[in-house]
């Protein structure tokens, strides 16, 4: 039995390390990692049917959320994706001690894609937030990572392989 012992931990030293995060398949042919399972739930406002997926480890929260705009396929034009965008952000923004930090667009050819990054103050410490807003086809993709300001490093680190782990493919659709 000891045999088996030391040959299990043999192997678990030796084994090579995985980051533990897991490819999440959301509606409208989105997927993304979180570094765990997390929750999905459906949501729906205004006939617009939204699936929110959330989770967290130990230094930040993650958030989700795929809505279909419209039911018809087709692209969203400027004037309607800016509209929505300043909605999305003011809301985002909304709370008393927030503030907004950042802002800027990510250049692609085929989406069009915002982000943000605010501060709020919450249980008297200052949090920080990232949140990336998606508009592909006719759906609006809302991303977010949070936690403390005083993590902002490791939060940056965890925001960059969140955002970078985006794909779109059309066998995606649950």
């Amino acid at each position: 039995m000891s045999i088996l012992k030391i040959i299990l931990i043999g192997i678990l030293c030796l084994a090579p390390e995985k980051d533990g995060w897991v490819r999440i398949n959301g509606d409208n042919y989105i997927s993304f990692s979180f570094p765990s399972r997390g929750e999905r739930f459906k949501k729906e406002v205004n006939n617009m049917r939204s699936w929110i997926f959330q989770t967290k480890n130990i230094t930040c929260v993650f958030g989700a959320v795929c809505t279909q705009l419209t039911k018809e396929k087709g692209v969203l034009d400027e004037y309607t994706i800016n509209q929505l965008y300043i909605s999305m952000k003011r809301e985002s923004v909304s709370m008393p001690t927030a503030k907004l930090s950042g802002e800027k667009r990510i250049p692609d050819s085929n989406i069009d894609i915002r982000e943000i990054s605010y501060t709020i103050m919450k249980d008297g410490e200052e949090m920080t937030y990232f949140k990336r807003f998606i508009f592909r086809d006719n759906c609006m993709y809302q991303l977010t990572i949070g936690g403390k300001t005083e993590d902002l490093e490791e939060l940056n680190s965890q925001k960059d392989k969140f955002f970078n782990s985006v794909k779109f493919d059309q066998n995606t659709r649950k």
